[in-house]
């Protein structure tokens, strides 16, 4: 008796779960030292470390951090919604993947000047 299969199969199938992927996201944002400067209900408005203003949105069903003129960071894939509740002292960021799951996390950034 002699058993086959594909090598194909043997490669992982499971995608990241959402929780995960949203707290692997504000971990970044928070550990590169973004400051908030405004807070809207589907975007906020960061600056970097060079001071330039960068704007966390879903864009093309990404969630990505983009500069005028200097490109994107896709953050993650497959996102569809991004609702920004500010708590004052954090922000609670809700994410919606293209299946309809939710996932929220939080994002405690130091507040920057300039508001948008």
């Amino acid at each position: 008796m002699t058993i086959q299969f594909s090598l194909s199969l043997l490669k992982p199938q499971t995608q990241t779960p959402l929780d995960i992927t949203l707290r692997a996201v504000t971990h970044q944002i928070e550990v590169q030292k973004y400051t908030l400067v405004s807070a809207h209900t589907d975007h906020v408005i960061l600056k970097n470390n060079e001071e330039k203003l960068m704007k966390l949105t879903v864009y093309k069903n990404r969630l990505q951090i983009s500069a005028v003129g200097a490109g994107q960071v896709i953050m993650a894939q497959n996102i569809s919604q991004l609702t920004v509740f500010d708590r004052t002292t954090y922000l609670e960021l809700e994410v919606v993947n293209c299946q309809g799951q939710k996932a929220s996390g939080l994002l405690y950034l130091k507040k920057g000047g300039n508001r948008v």
